[in-house]
This record gives C-alpha cells, structure tokens and sequence, in this order.
C-alpha cells in the first residue's frame, strides 16, 4: 500500500540530501522522492500499476514538482500523469528513468545504490589509456547468432548483456582486445540506438541493469575496460518519450522548443539549465551507478561547444580517470586541449586509405604528408591515445540502412571495407586488410576494429537482417579464411601490448622515418627505453623478394643504441595468416646481419618487403 509522507515527517537524510530529478530510492528508509520538471503543469500526479494517483507539488526550485512515497517495492512501476495549464492531461514516461516498458508508460523503481556499491569493489581506476585495443560491437546484433550458431542448447539466460560476459568477452579477450566499446545502450527507437527515447533508462530489449551490471563487473574480472557510446545532442525522431511533454506542444515542447535540428532528430534545447543537467546526469548513470570506464559521445558537433565544454569540466572533476572520446567530423584536436576530451575517433584516414588504393589519391600526396598523417598521427594528436584509428571502418562505414545498396549515393560507406577491395574471395583483398590491421597496431594512435572485421566477414552490417549481424558460424565450423586473419590480428594485438614500451608509447617515439618517393612504402623505427623494432609499411603491389631492398637506419641515433643486427619478429604475410613463409627476410627469430657496405653514419640492411604488408624486426646488439 502506497501513502504520501509529509515533508515534515521524512528523516533528515532525506531532506538534507540531495533533491534529484526522477525516482529516487532509499531502501534503508522504504521511501521513494518523485521529482519532475515541467514548466506548464496545472496539476500532475505519480499513478501506480493498479491506477492509484498521488498528487505532486511544488518542490524548492521553480516549476519542480515533488511527492514523497512510502510502502513502495523495488520493482513496482509507476508513470505520471499531467494536467496541462491548456486543460490536456497526458501520460507520460519518467525522463529519468532508469528501466521502463517498451511499449508503455510503465517505468520500474530501482535502488540505484546497490550498483553503486557493488561497482566499487569491482572499477578499473587505472587502466592504461594508451595501451587500449579497442573492439566496438553492436550489442544485440553481436550475440544474437551465437546459441544458433555455435549449436549451444544449454543457454537459458536470453539477455544480450549476459550472454555478452559470458561468451563474447572470453572470444574478444582471446583475440587480444582489452577494451569493448558497445554502441548506444539506452532506450532508443530504430536499430543502431543512435535516436534516444530516454537518455538514462537501459535499453529493456537487451536485458535488465543487472544484467549490464553483470556485463561491467564480468569486464573488469578480465582486465576489460567497458566504454560506452551515448548520444546527447537530439531525441528520437519517432516513438519520442519527451515530445510535446507537459502538454506544450511549440516545437517539440520544453524538451526541444528553439533546439534546431540535426537531421536526424530535434535537439535539445541546450540554453535551459534542465537540459543541462539532464546531459550530465545521462553519464552520470553509466560512469556512477553502473561503473563503466569511459563514454564515447556521438557528433559532439552538434552540441554548443560552451555547453559541451561545461559538461567534460564536471565529468572531469567527478571522475578524473574515465575515458572520454569525442566523435567530431572533421576530426579536430582542440576538442582535446580546450574542450577536455581524452581522444577523438579518427574517420578520414579510412577514407585516405580507400581512395589511395582507388587511385584517387597519388603517389605525390603519399609523399608529402598522407604518408605521416597515418602513421605518425594527424596535427594537433600529441599523445597516442587521443587518436581512435579505425582505418578498417567503424559501424558509420560498415552499416547498412538500404539492403547493400549505396546510401546517400557515396559508395565507400555501407560495406565491410574487405568487400570495397574485392571480397573475402579475393587474395589481394584479404592481405590489404592484414596489413591496414597491422599498420593500426604500429602506428601513433589506439587501434580499433568493428565487429566481424577480424572474420573478414563480407557485405554489410545490419542488426534487422539474420545474415548481416555478427556470424558466429565461420567460428564453429572453422573457416579458413576467418581464422587467418583472426590468428594475425590475435599475434600483431600481442606484440603491441608485450612491447606496449614501444608500441604504446604515450609520445612520439619515432626515428629514422622514410618515405620511398616512388613506391608506397615506408620505414621508421619505434623506440623504448632500452629496445627499438625497425617497421616497415608497403601499401603497393610491388614487391621485393630476393633481399634486395635496402633500408638504412642512422648509426649515432639508432644503431649504436638499440644495436646494429635485426630479427623478424613479425610478417602480416606470414603463412598462417594466409601469405606464404619465403616472404620473410630469413626464418623468424634468426639474427639479420647489416650490410657490410654502409656508410659512416648509417648501416644498411637488404631486407625482403612482400606487398601489401607490415613487417617487424627488433633491433639486437
């Protein structure tokens, strides 16, 4: 049985603490403070699942509405009901819930503080952002296959977030991935859950808070750090939870009026205080109460930079050791240095890359600074994990809302990239794809891949589509092709982190960089503090295979440091990856002797490059 308890009756903890918009739960007291913000409501009542209403009314702060309730069950639903101040009574949703219906207005209590206690023994607080290899999934359409697939009849659990811990992670982990980045987790209509109905309330089509509670904890056991994306800027275009909220319908109502538009959706409007605490209340949920180590924020440009700006500062000052990323088109580094931000997703390499080997880009451009920008990073990326790399595509150039035709009319988005080079069929195509994977790893910046890229899976991704969601079966039934560039990408994934001094050096730690001015191959050594690799990056056709090419390295800043003799340690055409074992220079792990005919301030080495390839030696004295 419900009952209003008055103001003056509530213990001092609660009137002291803090006033926070929504349902908030104290078990200890079995209370419960509705709180809702409307700047047109006449009357407005909390209703029950049997349709019991209880009246609100006005709290300390101007046109918040409050009721204290006593008798309440976690798990019970609830919705408010409104009378607007132009006579309409509406139903609606609580915008700060945490777990609600679907298809109804019923939203769910929850006691927000057990999370919060249990993510403590369990938070990651110093994970190593340079050291992160990042795997972005989709989460329904990453699992959904797998009990299918992988002919598993003893799965009962159907929560995507659970099957995630118990079967994803243990494949991701294997692979060498120590970061999942899931796409948009909270209550969204559509498929990819870029177009938010709610910005706190877990998507109920994926499981329940425990269940992602389960995913975050099984994620930190593994030394897996969890980042999520989240979409602040605009409200779902269709099935909108807080159109026309309090019953004031000018352009959109409260939650929109004078917000502009993205395109794919209203913004919100950003000049009300309440908009603003309702952004940071949206990441407070996740990196508070569910304990996920970092947020990736969508098309931040489409926020006010001066609102955006005041949000990171806070996020900042709560929780200075999550990982922040920034999703800005074009990329731009000063949503780093002046805006807050740890790292910005890097899209142009990917398309700098396709239309290079389209032919679009030359040998010239390669020459004066495409080269660079790839691997040395782009201007303005002073440490290695400011720069997302996903030169092999993300879910913006992998997915597919028009059944494998062309969207918006660009072709080189909407496929995997391995079917814009031929197909998994194809040979060249499935040895540009090792070497853009490898070239990620060696490069000035934090690797990542979207799902199924390391199957090499063909077309598109589409969550709706059975065929085009992540295919658990090439897996199970051992595909060759599949297990090459997985086995690649598992060993490229471990040398980085065994030589994370080198290879996940916060800074610039390049030496000895060359661009061949008539070939698109480049060398350059990456250095630690007592070893050094020689890398070395061929995107062209040409090859050379009878230790014939010459590669010069500098005796005073390199060779009489790190030393002057190599050993292959890796070779993205190696014959378990699908190449063949007599591209590498001498057997692996067989000393490499300089030329004798160097000069006094270099040595040289006569090295075989097969094409389309990265390969590394380590330096040795």
């Amino acid at each position: 049985m419900w009952n209003i308890v008055e103001k003056d009756q509530l213990p001092e903890s609660i009137v002291t603490g803090p006033r926070k918009l929504g349902s908030t739960y104290y078990y200890e007291n079995q209370i419960c403070a509705f709180r809702l913000w409307g700047e047109h409501i006449k009357k407005c009542w909390v209703s029950n699942d049997i349709g019991e209403l209880y009246e609100m009314g006005p709290d300390l702060e101007k046109n918040i509405y409050v009721v204290f309730i006593t008798g309440i069950k976690e798990g019970e639903s609830y919705h408010y009901i409104i009378e607007s101040t132009n006579g309409e009574q509406v139903h609606r949703r609580d915008p700060y819930a945490r777990f609600a219906d679907y298809n109804s207005d019923k939203c769910f209590i929850i006691n927000s503080t057990k999370y919060r206690e249990d993510i403590a023994k369990n938070r990651n607080y110093n994970f190593d952002k340079s050291s992160l290899i990042i795997y972005e999934l989709h989460v329904e359409s990453f699992i959904a296959r797998y009990a299918e697939d992988m002919k598993d009849k003893e799965i009962t659990n159907k929560s995507y977030f659970h099957q995630i811990a118990d079967y994803g992670l243990p494949y991701i982990s294997q692979l060498g991935f120590n970061c999942i980045e899931l796409m948009p987790i909270m209550e969204y209509c559509g498929e990819w859950g870029y177009n938010p109905r709610l910005l706190m309330c877990i998507h109920s089509m994926l499981g329940s808070i425990d269940d992602f509670c389960y995913l975050v904890e099984k994620c930190h056991k593994n030394n897996i750090t969890i980042i999520i994306d989240i979409v602040l800027h605009h409200g779902a275009s269709k099935m909108n939870s807080l159109w026309n909220y309090d019953g004031y319908s000018h352009k959109g109502g409260i939650y929109f009026e004078n917000g502009g538009d993205t395109g794919w959706g209203a913004k919100f409007s950003f000049n009300k205080k309440e908009i603003r605490d309702m952004l940071y209340e949206a990441c407070n949920v996740l990196l508070g109460e569910y304990g996920v180590d970092g947020l990736r924020f969508d098309s931040v440009h489409n926020l006010p930079y001066n609102i955006l700006k005041e949000l990171i500062s806070k996020l900042r000052q709560e929780y200075p050791y999550a990982y922040l990323i920034a999703e800005v088109v074009p990329e731009n580094p000063q949503y780093v240095h002046n805006c807050g931000f740890d790292s910005c997703w890097i899209h142009s390499s990917y398309y700098d890359i396709l239309d290079l080997k389209r032919g679009f880009k030359t040998q010239q451009e390669w020459n004066k600074g495409l080269c660079k920008s790839i691997i040395q990073g782009h201007n303005g990326f002073n440490k290695s994990f400011q720069s997302i790399l996903t030169m092999l595509g993300n879910h913006d150039q992998i997915g597919n809302r028009v059944n494998g035709h062309i969207p918006h009319g660009d072709d080189r988005v909407g496929r995997y990239l391995i079917d814009q080079f031929g197909g998994r069929l194809n040979w060249d195509a499935r040895a540009y794809c090792r070497m853009l994977y490898s070239i990620q790893c060696i490069s000035f910046g934090t690797p990542m891949i979207f799902m199924g890229t390391e199957n090499n899976q063909c077309e598109w991704w589409a969550p709706k589509e059975k065929n085009h969601c992540f295919n658990w079966s090439v897996i199970k039934l051992q595909d060759q092709i599949s297990k090459e560039m997985r086995d690649m990408i598992q060993s490229i994934n471990k040398i980085k982190i065994d030589m994370k001094d080198i290879f996940c050096s916060e800074t610039h730690n390049f030496l000895d960089f060359k661009v061949n001015p008539s070939f698109l191959v480049t060398s350059f050594v990456r250095y630690g503090d007592k070893r050094a690799c020689l890398c070395i990056v061929n995107m062209d056709s040409k090859e050379w295979l009878n230790k014939e090419y010459v590669i010069k390295i500098s005796k005073q800043n390199t060779a009489n440091f790190y030393g002057d003799k190599l050993m292959q340690i890796y070779n993205s055409q190696d014959s378990r990856f699908g190449g063949w074992d007599t591209s590498y220079t001498q057997p692996i792990n067989t000393v490499i002797y300089c030329n004798s005919s160097h000069s006094e301030s270099t040595i040289e080495f006569l090295l075989n490059i097969p094409k389309y390839s990265v390969t590394i030696y380590e330096l040795i004295k």
